[in-house]
């Protein structure tokens, strides 16, 4: 018994979107997420944008559905906020299913996925970091000759970005200078996080990644918060 199956055994699970009984995060919830309907701008992070104004140092950014949709929000929330890490296996299930999508992302051989880091209380207090287990997921069902690789440490324990709501300037100001390199920094890396808004936090990680010899960061989140 692995164990998942132990915890269903303790605990038998019902979806957190709809409450129905068999899996944490059922399938038919897990379809009805709606697609990112269009590529998002690495340069401003707008959909479909053709000439926008350089904010973010990032070589592309993608995400698998948006934060408003109610069936996608439940399962990150539940993960992030309630601890309800059982949810990871349908998320592994989710991540497959829109395989298609991130085939289109062809990755040099030394591509490294570098979660999100939290800092060190916030760490403590919630028992784990999801975009470290949310970049599990992506290796485990997509690319599992992709390494993980910590290369960041968040420092400093700024206020938690979503109680600035969609402020870019605050955002901004609160995660300055919260990141430090920890290890060797590869070329080309993918920053893995839940959920992308308004870019302030990956953008401070993407700009210490580069400035320590990074070649190119691209940005991977489940959700769209824009």
């Amino acid at each position: 018994m692995d164990r998942w199956s132990f915890w269903d055994f303790l605990f038998p699970p019902h979806c957190v979107s709809c409450a129905r009984d068999g899996e944490w995060w059922c399938a038919d919830c897990r379809s009805k997420v709606e697609k990112v309907r269009a590529l998002v701008c690495p340069r401003c992070l707008k959909q479909g944008a053709h000439e926008c104004r350089p904010v973010f140092p990032f070589a592309s950014v993608m995400a698998l559905g948006y934060y408003h949709d109610p069936f996608l929000r439940a399962v990150i929330t539940n993960l992030k906020f309630n601890g309800t890490r059982v949810v990871m296996r349908d998320i592994e299930k989710f991540i497959l299913s829109r395989k298609s999508e991130l085939d289109e992302w062809r990755l040099p051989h030394d591509t490294v996925l570098v979660p999100v880091p939290l800092s060190e209380p916030r760490h403590r207090s919630r028992g784990f970091n999801q975009a470290e287990l949310i970049a599990q997921a992506f290796q485990k069902s997509l690319w599992p000759e992709v390494k993980i690789q910590p290369v960041l440490a968040k420092v400093k324990n700024p206020d938690p970005q979503s109680s600035l709501g969609d402020d870019v300037i605050l955002r901004q100001k609160n995660i300055q200078d919260c990141f430090q390199v920890i290890d060797d920094v590869p070329s080309h890396i993918i920053l893995v996080d839940d959920v992308i808004t308004t870019g302030a936090t990956t953008a401070e990680a993407a700009r210490l990644l580069l400035a320590h010899g990074a070649q190119e960061v691209r940005v991977l989140a489940l959700a769209l918060g824009a």
